[in-house]
């Protein structure tokens, strides 16, 4: 794909993104999320589900994301986490979808910077993406005493669903 179709494909994306009409942010974080699985699975990449042929156009379904695009993507989805409360947790699912080369430095900033203000099910999916990405390569070098202390909070939640995988999250730290 030429690289003018590419970015103009990708802007129309990200114009959604920025969109402050709630379904359209929404859909276009369900867009972003595809693509962002699609390319994660890169030896899968043509071989697609029908979910994933119905739900984007053809011109993001042709995209294979180079790792800047990639970037890109991560820093889109890291400014609707901050500027959009009602989206955050679907910008956190969508950010999950990464790969976490790119995406779990960014993921820790927005959510140690946003503490208190993420909600049980964004915090929830914060503890499905860091489940999937945390391993110890991943984590090497990272700062983890922060997560730790917002980890311990969340297993106390009340809400039985995200206070397990908190709890699960901290049992996999003490490895990491």
């Amino acid at each position: 794909m030429k690289r003018a179709y590419r970015l103009r494909a990708l802007e129309s994306l990200y114009a959604d993104l920025r969109s402050d009409d709630f379904d359209h942010r929404e859909h276009a974080l369900f867009q972003l999320a595809l693509l962002l699985r699609r390319n994660r699975n890169a030896a899968d990449i043509d071989k697609q589900p029908d979910y994933v042929v119905g739900n984007l156009p053809r011109d993001l379904l042709r995209l294979r994301l180079s790792a800047e695009e990639k970037r890109q993507a991560i820093e889109q989805l890291t400014r609707v986490i901050h500027a959009h409360p009602a989206s955050r947790a679907t910008a956190i699912w969508a950010l999950g979808e990464a790969e976490a080369a790119f995406a779990l430095e960014p993921l820790l900033g927005r959510i140690i910077e946003l503490d208190n203000q993420l909600r049980n099910e964004a915090a929830f999916q914060t503890c499905v993406a860091l489940a999937r990405w945390l391993s110890p390569p991943a984590a090497q070098g990272l700062n983890l005493a922060g997560l730790r202390v917002i980890l311990k909070k969340w297993a106390g939640s009340k809400d039985a669903r995200l206070a397990n995988a908190a709890g699960d999250l901290l049992a996999q730290l003490p490895a990491l």
